[in-house]
């Protein structure tokens, strides 16, 4: 085996710059999501996108990252860190230019998938930088730099969106959000050749291959129908066969990797985490939690601008106090709630959560034109709220049985799950709320009656499935800690006991 570099000493001055490259690459990956959901209308309107396209322009995307970031991450192990995060961050300025200069909706479709490819190249290598550059101690500060970025993205997207609408630099009008992307692409790609260390872990496991492209076959045989269900009354013949197709090829999927890991191999997909209750409870309510989450920020976006007649400006500034809640409410649930009631704290943020997208989904069953801001504010703020006592207290309990030594797996197979129910949220909530709005009229009236009802539906389904999540939180651990605390040795065996 080829001798493994060590990385080069890096400190002081130096560090802190590789830190800032490897967090503004983070960063524009993370607003790329937010701000384009807010820009969507002005592409639909612009390229005669239908609303498979719009949903493909998002899912696409998401769905291109959970199925690379294992594999980038593993080929950041055996190809080197600094290696794979300048080829993603080259890929992802190309492919950002190419969204930007796209003629037509379906060719912004594709630049949006090879986008998502070159995101899972570079953002797993965020992650190995850091632990590369800083010591065990000293990451404390940059992984809170780290965590920070999804709020602050969060709260940015739909804020810079709309600007760029109306600052019209060139008459670029929304590819902005994607030109946006090259300037700062770049000056990360030139940055990380000098200040990045190189490194890669001795003994990595090869990319699993065959379970790459089954688990991608199966999933886009069960999203494609679904998603371009969008466009048609009802799903034809072909669109079932399909999706059963896909499930028998994911079952396969999962028989391989089952297989491969008892030979010792390395799957994609970590099988033996499932043997772990807080694993699978923690999964399944974040699949059924983050679904309705992914579909709801699209549609209320169409609600407002297209329903309801407001510009992006407004339509940004609605969603603001959701992207303010989550992390205020994050930190709140994580640092005194969770010690203290454990899982109860999760518990409350599904109700909470529910009970925002109640207040709504009422509001929005009779939105007219004339409709208010502080008739759907209180809806917003209570939702946002609600998902920021989810998100951090779920990550925690999900992963509180598996062990130090699956640290890494266990957070990688949650961050995949997270970006699959992304994926499969904008399928099944955009496509119900474009079937109901497909034969809505063209009069101001016509249209916030129709998109009014279809997102007021939307919400009430995934009402639904935050019951279900409900129901399944009674498989997540009590409080954090306990098993940890089971399994460490007690004071008077041998450490290594």
């Amino acid at each position: 085996m080829p001798d493994v570099p060590v990385p080069r000493p890096i400190a002081g001055r130096a560090r802190s710059l590789a830190l800032a490259v490897v967090l503004i690459a983070a960063f524009i990956d993370l607003i790329g999501v937010t701000i384009l959901q807010v820009v969507l209308p002005a592409i639909r309107e612009d390229l005669d996108a239908s609303p498979a396209q719009l949903q493909w322009m998002l899912g696409g995307y998401t769905l291109a990252l959970a199925l690379g970031m294992v594999s980038g991450a593993r080929l950041g192990d055996m190809l080197g860190h600094k290696r794979m995060f300048v080829a993603g961050i080259a890929a992802f300025v190309v492919t950002s230019a190419l969204c930007a200069a796209a003629p037509g909706a379906g060719l912004l479709v594709a630049a949006r998938i090879l986008q998502g490819l070159s995101a899972a190249a570079m953002i797993p290598q965020v992650l190995s930088q850091i632990q590369v550059m800083y010591a065990p101690r000293e990451r404390g500060g940059p992984m809170a730099a780290f965590s920070a970025l999804t709020g602050l993205a969060a709260t940015l997207g739909p804020l810079l969106g709309p600007l760029m609408l109306r600052w019209d630099l060139a008459g670029q009008s929304w590819r902005m959000v994607f030109w946006v992307n090259v300037p700062l692409g770049a000056l990360a790609f030139v940055a990380s050749l000098r200040l990045l260390p190189d490194s890669r872990t001795a003994g990595a496991p090869r990319v699993d291959v065959p379970g790459a492209v089954l688990s991608s076959l199966g999933l886009l045989l069960v999203l494609y129908p679904l998603i371009n269900a969008a466009d048609r009354a009802s799903l034809p013949g072909w669109a079932y066969v399909s999706i059963a197709a896909g499930a028998a090829v994911l079952a396969a999927f999962v028989a391989y990797e089952r297989r491969l890991g008892s030979r010792g191999g390395a799957p994609l997909l970590e099988t033996s985490l499932f043997r772990f209750r807080s694993v699978n409870g923690g999964l399944l309510v974040q699949l059924l939690f983050f679904v309705p989450t992914m579909g709801f920020f699209m549609v209320f976006m169409l609600f407002l601008q297209i329903g309801l007649g407001m510009s992006a400006t407004r339509a940004g500034l609605m969603i603001l106090p959701w992207c303010i809640a989550v992390p205020v409410f994050a930190t709140l649930s994580a640092a005194v709630l969770l010690p203290r009631i454990g899982r109860v704290t999760v518990q409350i943020g599904l109700v909470v959560m529910a009970a925002g997208w109640a207040l709504l989904a009422v509001q929005a069953d009779g939105a007219t034109h004339g409709t208010a801001w502080t008739d759907l504010v209180w809806g917003v703020l209570v939702g946002g709220a609600g998902m920021g006592m989810l998100v951090a207290p779920l990550a925690q309990l999900t992963l509180d049985d598996v062990p130090v030594t699956d640290a890494g797996s266990g957070s990688a197979l949650y961050n995949t799950v997270t970006q699959l129910a992304a994926a499969v949220g904008v399928a099944v909530v955009g496509t119900y709320f474009f079937t109901e709005v497909r034969d809505t009229g063209r009069t101001a009236e016509a249209m916030a009656d129709g998109y009014g009802e279809a997102f007021s539906g939307s919400l009430w389904l995934g009402i639904g499935l935050l019951a279900v999540a409900l129901a399944a939180t009674p498989l997540l651990p009590r409080h954090p800690g306990r098993t940890a605390a089971a399994e460490a040795p007690r004071p008077e065996e041998p450490a290594d006991a």
